[in-house]
């Protein structure tokens, strides 16, 4: 088979074409890099300097080309210049944070974890309003430099081009900051006119960040990051389809039918973590082109999800991050050959890690998963 570009790579395999080999990502929203382990990795690669970070207020800072094509991944990436979520506003108290809506976020170095939600105590919609500094989505400077970066990777070179999260969470999980986790889910069931005002609000603000991103870059984008909003656990998902479909259905379809009515031709990935097998179906029929993190879970069969659905949806990720990626140099190459032969064949596969690679995973694995990739994921696939 020809050589392909990084770009017509990613492309085929996201229509459900054998490209020439198997594509593979790195440093995306939802599957990137903490710092520690980023300069571990200059090192490694002799690449000097760290970059100037990309974002403050996450332990994930650093977005380096460099490292990307020591590397070889096919993915380069877009980012907001600020996400509503970001903890970057010292609080009165001196010792925590506050994000733009003014939720608090606390530091346990060195991750930031959101503290007593906004609403926790409030019983009634007027405090949605009240209580929470809804951000003005249609301020510039929440996409500062993305249409510059999208026109020079679209241009000047052959990588596939993807605009990352303009927020880390999508409107679920926002709610679940804001409201407590326990507190919206009680909500869903008990008071759901509240729930639903909530979730309109945020998915208001993230509609209007995701317009302002394609309005940027998106003629220049390949494919855009929805925020992640995680609806399972490591067993199976926290909600019903009913409640799926009465709750989430609205908002992640505003989502995508503003990134779609300023390029239709744009894919559009959904990052959801836990086994979310039983909603496979529904997200697929959101209009959803690639989901990760497709976890290596118990619970998931990973092989029978690509069967019965690998036709419909492209799948990013499956890389176990807690036991191959912190194993030897042949767990991480194993991990790839099983990965490969469960999910690669027909393509429709990107590999990546199944979320942030962590600072107990040695450097050295992370150059053996793609290397490993390179050798492994030549098509036609073969079965080991």
């Amino acid at each position: 088979m020809p050589t392909m570009t990084p770009r017509q790579r990613v492309h085929a395999a996201i229509s459900h074409q054998e490209p020439d080999t198997l594509p593979t990502a790195l440093c995306g929203g939802p599957y990137g890099v903490v710092d520690e382990l980023y300069f571990k990795l200059l090192q490694h690669y002799g690449l000097g300097q760290p970059v100037t970070p990309f974002r403050s207020g996450h332990s994930i800072s650093y977005m380096d080309d460099r490292l990307l094509d020591a590397l070889g991944t096919d993915l380069r990436y877009c980012w907001p210049g600020l996400l509503p979520n970001s903890p970057i506003h010292p609080a009165a108290d001196g010792q925590t944070l506050l994000d733009s809506y003014g939720q608090v976020w606390n530091r346990a170095e060195p991750y930031y974890y959101a503290g007593t939600g906004i609403l926790e105590e409030s019983t009634s919609i007027a405090d949605f309003d009240n209580l929470v500094n809804w951000p003005d989505p249609t301020e510039p400077h929440w996409m500062t430099g993305v249409a510059e970066r999208a026109k020079t990777l679209h241009e000047s070179t052959d990588f596939f081009v993807v605009m990352r999260m303009v927020s880390s969470h999508g409107p679920f999980q926002t709610a679940c900051d804001l409201r407590g986790t326990e507190n919206f889910l009680m909500d869903m069931s008990l008071d759901p006119d509240n729930a639903l005002a909530l979730l309109e609000r945020v998915t208001t603000v993230l509609e209007g960040l995701l317009l302002q991103a394609m309005h940027a870059g998106g003629k220049y984008f390949d494919m855009i990051e929805l925020p992640g909003d995680d609806y399972a656990g490591t067993t199976g998902t926290i909600m019903s389809p009913v409640m799926f479909r009465r709750f989430i259905t609205p908002c992640i379809s505003r989502l995508v039918h503003a990134i779609r009515s300023v390029n239709p031709q744009v894919k559009i990935m959904l990052h959801s973590d836990g086994a979310l097998t039983r909603f496979i179906p529904e997200i697929i029929a959101l209009g959803i082109d690639v989901l990760h993190p497709l976890e290596p879970l118990q619970a998931t069969d990973l092989a029978a999800v690509k069967q019965q659905y690998g036709s419909q949806v492209a799948f990013l990720g499956g890389v176990d991050i807690t036991t191959a990626m912190r194993g030897s140099r042949e767990d991480v190459q194993r991990e790839v050959q099983t990965r490969v032969d469960q999910l690669a064949r027909g393509g429709g596969y990107i590999l990546a890690p199944s979320n942030h690679l962590q600072a107990d995973v040695p450097a050295e694995n992370v150059a053996t998963l793609f290397e490993a990739a390179r050798i492994i994921g030549k098509y036609p696939i073969t079965q080991a």
